[in-house]
């Protein structure tokens, strides 16, 4: 009997409709981390396929010697399956402001992230400038400076959080959307190359199928589960989030890295490997 195969997942809502189903299965190790933990899991071969934030797949690629390396050999491809993504409004993507948007200096971001994280600093360099300092919870921790200018919130948690003293909120998709008119995808499928790819595409494509037909189950779910409002979790996986991994998904995704570099947030000369393996098409 063969082993199963492992698959790393984020454990937010927004990834429930792309493993419905796989949970439970014999041939599947189903890990579920947050976003960050996800490209050292692929890397290190504690799992297979993942579904790893998009920033990470640029670096991991990097890291591997793939740079604009045509007909070369990659480590690291996307699938063609799905992606978690957004055109507009996100809900679960956010940046709370306490300051005075001309004076932001110090942004703490979320842990948890690497795509939202990067998406941040673009969308405040780009739409304020300004030297803000960026920084982690555990970095800030124990500072004697006035509290922070403004704070990264992703993941479920935003979909409901609160923050009395702030002064304006931002949702980063809606940012994206403004500034370059394309889809946000802020994760995808990514799977080491030496991997049953055509397995995998299979496997996720049939989950992802069984998912998006199940998301009013999913937000029913979400409210019980996750104390997220049912009518909240409905709009946010029918509305809000895109599963689709097509060619305007992909023109963002190189725009955002394009917008990563410029911002020395990305290394150079990455491009994106989607795997013909199982003539998988995202939907």
């Amino acid at each position: 009997m063969s082993a199963p195969i492992r698959i790393g997942t984020p454990r937010f809502l927004n990834t429930w409709p792309l493993t419905h189903g796989l949970d439970g299965r014999g041939d599947v190790t189903l890990r579920r981390r947050l976003p960050s933990a996800l490209a050292p899991m692929l890397k290190g071969g504690e799992v297979v396929a993942a579904l790893a934030p998009s920033i990470d797949y640029f670096r991991l690629a990097a890291a591997h010697g793939e740079r604009d390396r045509p007909g070369g050999a990659a480590r690291f491809v996307a699938l063609p399956v799905a992606a978690i993504g957004s055109r507009g409004t996100v809900g679960s993507v956010r940046l709370f402001g306490f300051a005075e948007p001309g004076d932001l200096r110090r942004v703490v971001l979320d842990p948890a992230s690497h795509t939202s994280n990067v998406l941040a600093q673009i969308v405040l360099a780009r739409r304020w400038g300004g030297r803000t300092h960026f920084v982690m919870p555990d970095d800030d921790a124990g500072s004697t400076r006035r509290p922070p200018d403004a704070e990264v919130v992703i993941g479920d948690r935003a979909l409901v959080a609160r923050r009395p003293r702030a002064k304006w909120v931002l949702d980063l998709g809606e940012e994206w959307e403004r500034l370059v008119h394309l889809p946000f995808v802020y994760a995808f499928w990514v799977a080491r190359a030496d991997g049953p790819l055509e397995a995998l595409v299979a496997l996720l494509s049939a989950a992802r199928d069984s998912g998006l037909a199940a998301r009013e189950e999913l937000a029913a779910r979400a409210a019980r589960d996750l104390g997220i409002p049912a009518e909240t979790a409905a709009r946010y996986l029918a509305e809000q989030i895109r599963y689709a991994f097509g060619a305007d998904e992909q023109r963002g995704l190189d725009a955002f890295y394009r917008m990563a570099v410029d911002e020395g947030l990305a290394p150079e000369g990455v491009r994106l490997q989607v795997t013909r393996a199982g003539g998988g098409k995202a939907p």
